[in-house]
């Protein structure tokens, strides 16, 4: 059974300003909807890119469309993360991402694009069935991050809103 009490988006105070970039990007609803929208809304944009785009980059020195497409689910898998302690009521800090460092450690130019797009479909699935399982008062539980506080609910809009900031740059810059 579908949990849908997720509608109300974070206030400023559930996490740092920095954040404010992407969970500003979420449009109104049910959180757990946005979700299934977004992935299946990316899965057929992924699903139009021609090879020649896969190692495309805009600029010398940026990423390819297949790193941003990696990097959306490092993202994405790195803050369930967090999520997740946070939700278990965890109190150990955890450490920053430094996205250059996990960038280099990658090999996502070296993956074919269906292996990232089935990555973030099952990723994506396994995460919309933990957030939904999560009722108001573990939503509203906090951690600390990158020495920033957040609570569990800011976690799931900087997710979706992390997502709409990257495919927006793979539509505008790379497509």
């Amino acid at each position: 059974m579908r949990n849908s009490k997720k509608t109300r988006p974070p206030d400023r105070s559930e996490y740092d300003d920095f954040y404010h970039q992407y969970i500003s990007l979420v449009p109104d609803g049910d959180i757990i909807d946005i979700l299934a929208t977004q992935l299946a809304s990316s899965l057929e944009l992924f699903s139009n890119i021609p090879e020649e785009k896969l190692n495309y980059q805009y600029a010398p020195g940026k990423w390819t469309t297949r790193e941003v497409i990696g990097h959306i689910i490092d993202v994405e898998r790195l803050f369930t993360f967090r999520a997740l302690q946070f939700a278990r009521g965890d109190p150990a800090p955890l450490p920053g991402m430094d996205q250059t460092r996990w960038m280099a450690g990658a090999n996502f130019d070296q993956r074919s694009l269906q292996s990232l797009v089935v990555e973030l479909r099952h990723l994506r699935a396994a995460n919309t069935i933990l957030f939904d399982s999560l009722g108001e008062e573990i939503l509203d539980r906090t951690g600390t991050a990158s020495d920033c506080q957040f609570t569990v609910r800011s976690i799931l809009y900087i997710i979706a809103g992390h997502h709409f900031h990257h495919i927006e740059i793979l539509k505008t810059r790379y497509l």
